[in-house]
């Protein structure tokens, strides 16, 4: 399901793909939300499938690239399914940061369709940040992969202690549990995971 014209009002980039697919919450993710993404995006899972072993051993990072690559392919590859499309990117980025290029080119061209633009790069949440403050009638917000599970719980489809869980998953399996990661992940979430998570993944 590639270069589709429906833009949900969610736009993800491939590491939070990535990130959000290897938690056990994916599978409701799917189910529940609408998510786009962008062309770039699609081929860069589809290369980190390629080019990453399903037999490196669990938990390296090859692995979790393949698996989690793998998974977040599924829902944008069933035709029958409008939940997840991927829209076409022009002109189109190349290298190493082209997937995040392709989510901030695609938010300015179409800044009054996006509500999220969810990514972990600090530099990208900027930029998309600042042309969502700066422009008029909109309320966008450019925030960090964590905030996806986060429109699950909103939604009611999972337990707080469901979520807490899922957004540690995430944190250790991607290894953001630096200061800076961990800040950028609860920025935008007013739950207090205390209860279920040691004090290194929260802010």
């Amino acid at each position: 399901m590639v270069d589709d014209d429906i833009r949900h009002p969610v736009i993800v980039d491939t590491d939070a793909l990535i990130a959000v697919a290897n938690t056990s919450l994916w599978s409701r993710i799917t189910a529940t939300l609408n998510v786009t993404t962008t062309n770039v995006c699609y081929h860069e899972l589809k290369r980190h499938v390629r080019e990453n072993s399903e037999y490196a051993p669990e938990g390296t990072q090859e692995r979790w690239l393949h698996d989690g690559s793998k998974t977040a392919l599924e829902p944008f590859d069933d035709d029958e399914n409008t939940s997840f499309t991927a829209v076409p990117c022009v002109p189109r980025p190349h290298g190493e940061d082209g997937g995040e290029t392709s989510v901030q080119t695609e938010v300015h061209q179409h800044l009054e369709l996006y509500r999220f633009a969810i990514l972990m790069d600090k530099h990208g949440r900027r930029s998309i940040n600042r042309v969502f403050d700066g422009a008029e009638e909109t309320t966008g917000k450019a925030v960090a992969p964590t905030f996806l599970l986060y429109l699950l719980l909103d939604a009611g489809e999972c337990s707080v202690e469901e979520f807490c869980q899922a957004c540690g998953e995430m944190l250790r399996g991607e290894g953001w549990t630096g200061y800076v990661a961990i800040q950028a992940a609860w920025e935008a979430i007013p739950v207090d995971c205390s209860q279920y998570l040691s004090n290194d993944l929260l802010p």
